[in-house]
C-alpha cells in the first residue's frame, strides 16, 4: 500500500476513467484530485482516445509534470479496447485498475450523497488512485492471450453442461421421482440413451424385460444388464410421477440431452487447443512432470495466473485467487478465519482440482493430505485439505517455473512437514 501511494508524486497527472460501452468519461486531476480541466467525454474510438491523450499530454506539460496514471475499473469487455489501446500507445501511461467495489464504497466520501453517475464514479475513480487503493492492470500477450481466452471459454461450456444436467434431473424428479435412486449420476452415458427412448415408468413398463436387457446392454457397452433392468421395473411400477404432459417432456429431454452432447464435444476441442499451446511451450513439459498435474490443470493455471515471473511470491497468486484467510475479530471476540474469495473464481477452482488430482496421483501430495485430515491439533475437513494441498501444489508449480526444474519428490516436502507427517504414523 505504501509503496503504491508513493508511486503518486508532486509531477503526477491522475486520470479517473469510468468506462461504459459507448462513451466512457474521465476526470484529469493532480496528484491531491484536483480536477484540472472540466470532466473529458470519451468516445469509444481511436479518435475518442486520441483527443483524451491530447488532453493529458497538454496539462502535463502545462503542469509541467512527467508522469501519468490512467486508473479504470476492468470489469466485463468493454475496457479492453481502451486498456490496450492505452498499454500500447507511444506515451507509455501507466495502467492501473481499481475495484468495482472500492468505487461503490467511496463515491459517498466526497459528497455525502448515494447519487451516481459517469462523472461522478470517474472522479471516485481518480481520488482511490491518488490515495493508493490500486492495482496494476495485467495483459496477457501471446501463447498466455491464448490460454486465458480458452479458459474462459471452457468455463462458459461447463456451465452450460452444468446447467443442461440439472435442468434434466429437475425434469426426471417431476416426471420420474424414483429414477434418481437407481443412478449415481442421472446424465452418465448409458441412462441417456434410455431417456431417449423410454424415460417414463409407462415406456419402461411397457416394453418386455428382454428387451430393456438389450437396450441396456447396449447403451452400457455390455457391462450393465439384467440387474439395473429389475431396478428400472421394480422403480416404475411405484412410480408417484406426473402422468400428463409426457409427449412434450420427451421431446424436452431429447433436446436437453443433445445439447450437452454439443457443449461436451466442443468442451473437448477447447481442451484439445490447450493441449497444443502447452505442448508448445516449456513450461508445460516442467509442469507435467509432478504426477497429478495434466495439460488441462497447467493450461488453466496459466490461464489464469498468466506469465510466472511477474510473481514476488507464492501469497501473490494465493491473493489473486481469493484463497488468502481472513478474519473477524473484535475486542474480546475472536472470529474463525476463512478464505477471502475476493479474487479469481477459476484460479480458485483449479487449484482445489489440482489437490484433489495430485492426492489421488502423487504419493507426496496423499500423505501430506492425510496429515493435515488426521491430525491431532486443528485438522482441516476434507474439502479444507483439498485446498491446503492445492496452495502447495501451486507453490512447487511455481518454484518449478521460475529455476526451470522439473518435479523432485525428494524436495516436495520440507525435513520439518517429514517430520509430522511421520508422527502421525
Amino acid at each position: 500500500m505504501q509503496e503504491k501511494i508513493l508511486r503518486v508524486t508532486p509531477t503526477t497527472i491522475i486520470v479517473g476513467v469510468d468506462v461504459a460501452k459507448e462513451t466512457h468519461w474521465a476526470r484529469i486531476t493532480d496528484y491531491r484530485g484536483v480536477d484540472l480541466m472540466k470532466p473529458v467525454k470519451v468516445n469509444n474510438s481511436i479518435d475518442g482516445f486520441e483527443n483524451l491523450l491530447a488532453k493529458v499530454a497538454k496539462m502535463k506539460t502545462d503542469k509541467g509534470c512527467d508522469n501519468v496514471m490512467i486508473g479504470m475499473e476492468p470489469s466485463g469487455a468493454y475496457w479492453k479496447a481502451l486498456g490496450w489501446y492505452l498499454f500500447l500507445h507511444r506515451s507509455n501511461p501507466m495502467l492501473v485498475g481499481v475495484n468495482p467495489y472500492h468505487t461503490k464504497q467511496a463515491k459517498e466520501l466526497d459528497d455525502n450523497s448515494q447519487t451516481k453517475s459517469d462523472k461522478k464514479d470517474a472522479q471516485t475513480i481518480a481520488h482511490l488512485v491518488r490515495d493508493g487503493r490500486y492495482f496494476d492492470i495485467y495483459l496477457p500477450e501471446g501463447a498466455y492471450a491464448e490460454l486465458r481466452v480458452l479458459c474462459v471459454e471452457r468455463g462458459r461450456l461447463l456451465k452450460q453442461i452444468s446447467r443442461g444436467n440439472n435442468t434434466i434431473v429437475a425434469v426426471m424428479d417431476e416426471f420420474f421421482p424414483e429414477y434418481g435412486t437407481v443412478w449415481k449420476k442421472v446424465t452418465c452415458p448409458t441412462s441417456r440413451e434410455i431417456l431417449k427412448q423410454i424415460p417414463f415408468p409407462c415406456d419402461i413398463l411397457e416394453i418386455s424385460q428382454n428387451d430393456l436387457v438389450a437396450l441396456i446392454r447396449k447403451a452400457s457397452g455390455g457391462t450393465e444388464g439384467k440387474k439395473l433392468a429389475d431396478e428400472l421395473i421394480q422403480a416404475a411400477t411405484h412410480s408417484v410421477g406426473v402422468p400428463e404432459g409426457k409427449d412434450s417432456t420427451r421431446l424436452k429431454l431429447c433436446n436437453l440431452i443433445e445439447e450437452m452432447e454439443l457443449y461436451e464435444r466442443q468442451v473437448a476441442i477447447v481442451e484439445a487447443a490447450m493441449e497444443e499451446i502447452m505442448d508448445m511451450l516449456e513450461l508445460g513439459e516442467i509442469f507435467q512432470s509432478m504426477k497429478g498435474i495434466g495439460p488441462i490443470i497447467s493450461a488453466v493455471f496459466l490461464g489464469e495466473i498468466g506469465e510466472v515471473t511477474r510473481f514476488e511470491n507464492w501469497k501473490q497468486v494465493r491473493k489473486l485467487a481469493g484463497l488468502n484467510l481472513v478474519e473477524q475479530s473484535s475486542g474480546q471476540h475472536k472470529g474463525k478465519t476463512s478464505v477471502s474469495k475476493r479474487g479469481r473464481p477459476r484460479l480458485r477452482h483449479i487449484l482445489f482440482l489440482a489437490g484433489q488430482s495430485c492426492v489421488l496421483h502423487n504419493a507426496e501430495m496423499r500423505e501430506l493430505y492425510r496429515y493435515l485430515h488426521e491430525r491431532g491439533k486443528n485438522p482441516l475437513t476434507g474439502y479444507q485439505a483439498y485446498v491446503a494441498v492445492g496452495l502447495k501444489v501451486m507453490r512447487i508449480l511455481l518454484h518449478m517455473a521460475k529455476h526451470k526444474v522439473k518435479y523432485d519428490p525428494a524436495k516436495a516436502l520440507g525435513e520439518v512437514r517429514k517430520q509430522q507427517i511421520a508422527s502421525l504414523a
